[in-house]
């Protein structure tokens, strides 16, 4: 039995669900101090990647600056500490090309290990550099990087030195040199006349020289440039500083990371919007709704009679 009375369609709840709802307080805290935590560190390793942008780019005005100063004499840049020169080297004379006559002191050659050489194929090599002192009329001594000799392939263990050292000419010399600060000083047990890196301390001790304020070794190093008279044999000429070190990479990395710092910033406000807006949409849905009759049954369709079905009936009826 049908009842009169009508049916109301039933009301449709709020759409203020937990993924559309407004942020709560907690959530909204929550949220901000996520987006702070990140938006410091992405600044940090900003940061971090504009000082070696700007280490880089210095390096690289340093080295097109100073290779293109004229060639001067040592005294000019640089004096023992034994003559009232600084026993520490100023950063800004690093690449400065200089001359430098006296002759070489070839019994206290010596070399330095594990040091790559390219020789512009763009695949290192590993070998040795050979030091020599230069000392000149005065008593002034300089410590010459004369350049790199490929490791040892004889004997038992050819790795702990190389199968010749080309002899430094004798007798007066004339060189040009490219300034280079001494490195820090690595811990290591090594063959006797070898080091691990142009620490100029260690180098004056193996070579017996005089440390300290009497010391008549300049607080630099000089990369063998040119060498007159020429030896028959020489080790390779180092590789050159690099100018362009890829510091463009590190600047476009910086602006990433301050971009990405904003965006996290933004984050919990674009969210904020986004819940409201979401919000909003489903309550206009749900009134729209509310407000609306119910829409009227769809009639049944009558069904179709076939021609077989009527014959059927003719059937049953007899």
């Amino acid at each position: 039995m049908t009842s009169g009375a009508s049916t109301a369609t039933p009301r449709r709840q709020p759409a203020a669900s937990v993924r559309t709802a407004p942020l709560s307080t907690a959530e909204t805290v929550g949220l901000w101090a996520l987006a702070l935590v990140f938006a410091v560190a992405c600044a940090f390793l900003g940061r971090w990647q504009w000082h070696r942008y700007e280490a880089k780019h210095e390096k690289s005005d340093l080295v097109e600056r100073n290779t293109a100063a004229r060639v001067v004499p040592l005294e000019e840049l640089l004096r023992p500490p034994a003559r009232g020169g600084p026993t520490t080297f100023d950063p800004q004379l690093t690449y400065r090309r200089v001359e430098v006559a006296g002759r070489y002191d070839v019994d206290r050659t010596l070399l330095v290990r594990n040091r790559p050489h390219d020789g512009g194929t763009g695949q290192p090599t590993y070998g040795y550099e050979v030091l020599v002192p230069l000392t000149t009329a005065d008593g002034t001594t300089v410590v010459v990087d004369r350049g790199w000799i490929p490791g040892g392939t004889q004997g038992d263990r050819p790795g702990d030195r190389p199968d010749a050292v080309p002899a430094a000419p004798g007798g007066d010399v004339r060189v040009t040199v490219m300034l280079r600060r001494g490195e820090p000083p690595r811990a290591g047990t090594l063959p006797a006349g070898q080091l691990a890196t142009i620490d100029l301390p260690e180098v004056a001790r193996l070579a017996g020289l005089p440390t300290g304020s009497a010391s008549p070794l300049v607080p630099a190093y000089g990369a063998l440039l040119t060498e007159q008279p020429g030896p028959a044999t020489a080790p390779a000429p180092l590789d050159p500083p690099e100018v362009d070190g890829g510091e463009g990479v590190n600047f476009s990395y910086a602006v990433q990371w301050l971009l990405f710092a904003t965006l996290g910033l933004g984050f919990p406000l674009w969210l904020r919007r986004h819940r409201l807006r979401l919000a909003a949409d489903r309550l206009e849905a749900a009134d729209t709704v509310d407000g609306d009759p119910a829409p009227a049954p769809r009639p049944a369709r009558p069904r179709r009679r076939r021609i077989w079905d009527a014959d059927d009936e003719d059937d049953l009826g007899q």
